[in-house]
């Protein structure tokens, strides 16, 4: 188990669902730099405060989570062996709420 804090930007809408139990949570993929190239890491909040700030998000947006840093692996359509990154949030941050805060803070100090 990994904890890691990723930054980068989502390549598609988050989209909300729900585990076989029915807990809701949210995934989303991001784009995170790597020297020249860039890895693709899988989001999943199952935090209540972690998915709402995700589910703000759009495709495109840049997003910071922290969280558990796991590699998996499976096997594709065509049979070839394949490794990934997942990450479950515990905490995400968007510019938004960034922002929102900063703002907070800024207001209460007044």
């Amino acid at each position: 188990m990994i904890g890691a804090i990723v930054t980068g930007t989502l390549v598609g809408d988050p989209v909300e669902r729900q585990t076989r139990e029915g807990k809701p949570f949210v995934t989303a993929t991001a784009r995170v730099a790597a020297g020249e190239d860039a890895i693709f890491i899988g989001l999943a909040a199952f935090n209540e405060a972690a998915a709402a700030r995700l589910l703000q998000m759009r495709a495109g947006g840049a997003v910071s989570a922290c969280g558990v840093l796991e590699q998996t692996h499976w096997t594709a359509k065509d049979g070839t062996e394949r490794t990934g990154w997942r990450l479950t949030a515990s905490e995400v941050l968007t510019a938004y709420a960034a922002t929102k805060k900063r703002r907070a803070v800024e207001g209460a100090e007044e």
